[in-house]
């Protein structure tokens, strides 16, 4: 403990995990998202992404795929709010998550594809 500190100050929060795997092992070890672990992920994605704008200010590119990844969440939460009162079966359930599992796949495909040449 230094002279600064006293034995009656709080602990520094815990920062959250900034490797992306291994946040998310933490995040589904218990098979469930809480709204505070989404929330918390997001807040870090806008944090890094401002970063990276300070960093490459030209490139409106940037903000724009951040601004694009909150209508495509968005999108997906009224789509699946849409589904969800619709009340599928089981088949059609299992037919909406694979196929957003496929357009998220596809995201991030195509993120790998583009980063290998960077």
């Amino acid at each position: 403990m230094t002279d600064k500190q006293s034995s009656t100050e709080p602990a520094a929060p815990k920062l959250p995990e900034m490797n992306l795997e291994k946040r998310l092992q933490d995040i589904y070890s218990d098979k469930m998202l809480t709204n505070t672990e989404f929330m918390a992920l997001r807040d870090d994605a806008d944090r890094l992404f401002t970063q990276l704008i300070k960093q490459l200010p030209g490139n409106g590119c940037i903000g724009l795929f951040q601004q694009m990844a909150d209508v495509t969440v968005q999108a997906m939460q009224l789509g699946m709010l849409d589904i969800k009162r619709a009340r599928p079966t089981a088949d059609v359930k299992a037919l909406v998550k694979q196929s957003y599992e496929f357009q998220v796949a596809y995201i991030k495909a195509s993120l790998d594809r583009f980063t290998q040449s960077l």
